[in-house]
């Protein structure tokens, strides 16, 4: 039976154990982990559309998707989480209907979840017509700067939604259409009034930029950088100092400013950092602001799980997107938020130490080429010959030979690489020495074989 731990196989595998090894080494040194970016924080303000609200005239609209016109026309009361009265709102987006009971939060106007709409494009021109209509300017004083005499609630409400869904929408009001409360079609004068205030509303429309949002942490740009984790960026409509939360603060975290002082307040458009102690292991938290503020004109509310993948037309499931709602009337609101946290175990700034450059002596270079006469002068050697039968005798004066012996010649390079990256001394030894030992075992079965010969 062969013998299954043959030489020769072993010192193949020695060979190719020793190649594997060298060329591996540079996969040994690996980056450290990056340091986490925490969650944003978002504005803890919730709401759920309730029944209530104050109805307008219906409306018959040009360029409709919905294709259902008349449209009906209604202030929507939108319930805020730990307030007691509803706040009054507009919806936007007629390709969508309210969907009952579900949680809705107040969002900036670039998270609105319908892109296949006008909104993006026409946001602030809404935000104008809430700022200039009913309710947030009395009816007298709304008839008295359109020019209408006796404008009646329902026919502001009419006018203002369907400027709205004209900049949201891309659609034209017709008219007025159907009828009174009572089922007798709207008067002339209603037509009139409600076409008026609509073009009021609409021709010269300035906009007006987004309002604050009533509170949010933006931690967008939040990272770590040595014991600091930030910025949080706080962003609220509130005056004066904000309610700070950090009793979920493991111990040797803090809050600070960029310095790294302590800050114990906060307040609109303050940047806070959040601290980590040396020794202090990986890991995350939160902390929360509280306080009471104004739910702006002009700022949306969403369903909170309404996405623009999901929620735009012939998206993924556009039936369940709810309507989105923009507020009508401002309110102030007891609200807070929350930011997450999440850090790795800080280290010292590293600094970089230059690599060593080691300059190894150039070899010398021994030239073989005969020696050149030198022009310089020499001493000389005298011989006298005598030459036998004339007694005479020839003297003969030689140079000495001299020669100039090149210099050697030595080549600096100029193109020597700083050391950078792993060392791989070890590897290569590891490697020399395996090759080595494939090699002497090769030698061995040869002359194993010479010798069975």
């Amino acid at each position: 039976m062969a013998n299954r731990f043959h030489p020769g196989r072993i010192a193949a595998a020695v060979l190719g154990a020793s190649i594997a090894l060298m060329s591996a080494a540079p996969l040994a040194f690996a980056d450290a982990p990056a340091a986490q970016v925490p969650a944003d924080g978002t504005s803890s303000v919730t709401a759920t559309p309730v029944g209530g609200g104050t109805r307008g005239v219906d409306v018959e609209l040009k360029n409709d998707k919905q294709q259902t016109t008349p449209e009906i026309t209604t202030l929507i009361a939108l319930k805020i989480e730990g307030v007691k009265d509803p706040v009054l709102t507009y919806c936007i987006g007629l390709t969508r209907n309210i969907q009952r009971d579900v949680t809705m939060h107040e969002v900036d106007w670039d998270k609105y979840p319908n892109p296949s709409v006008l909104f993006d494009k026409n946001k602030s021109q809404i935000n104008w017509v809430l700022h200039n209509s009913y309710p947030t300017v009395k009816l007298a004083d709304l008839a008295k700067a359109a020019g209408i005499p006796d404008l009646t609630q329902e026919e502001a409400v009419g006018a203002t939604q369907s400027a709205i869904w004209h900049f949201s929408d891309g659609v034209d009001l017709i008219s007025a259409k159907n009828g009174d409360k009572n089922g007798k079609p709207y008067s002339d004068k209603v037509v009139q009034d409600v076409d008026k205030l609509y073009h009021f509303l609409t021709d010269k429309n300035p906009g007006l930029d987004q309002p604050k949002p009533t509170l949010n942490i933006v931690s967008d740009n939040a990272k770590q950088n040595g014991d600091l984790v930030g910025p949080f960026v706080i962003k609220s409509t509130a005056t004066g100092d904000l309610k700070l939360d950090t009793s979920k603060f493991p111990k040797g975290v803090t809050l600070t400013d960029a310095k790294g002082n302590p800050v114990t307040s906060v307040k609109d458009g303050d940047s806070v950092f959040v601290k980590i102690a040396d020794g202090t292991a990986a890991g995350n938290t939160t902390f929360d602001i509280s306080a009471e503020a104004t739910l702006e004109l002009g700022r949306i509310f969403v369903g909170v799980k309404d996405t623009p993948q999901r929620c735009k037309d012939n998206g993924t499931d556009p039936t369940h997107c709810t309507q989105p709602l923009i507020v009508a009337q401002a309110s102030k609101v007891t609200v807070s938020a929350q930011a997450k946290v999440a850090w790795t175990t800080p280290t010292p700034p590293t600094t970089t130490t230059p690599p060593t450059t080691t300059t190894t002596a150039p070899p010398t270079t021994t030239s073989s080429t005969p020696c050149v006469p030198s022009t310089s002068p020499s001493p000389t050697t005298t011989t006298k010959t005598t030459t036998p039968g004339n007694g005479g005798s020839t003297t003969a004066t030689t140079p000495a030979p001299t020669c100039t012996t090149p210099t050697p010649t030595t080549t600096a390079d100029t193109n020597t690489l700083a050391y950078t990256g792993a060392s791989v001394i070890g590897p290569a030894i590891a490697g020399v020495v395996l090759i080595g030992a494939g090699i002497g075992a090769l030698f061995f079965v040869r002359r194993r074989k010479a010798n069975h010969s």
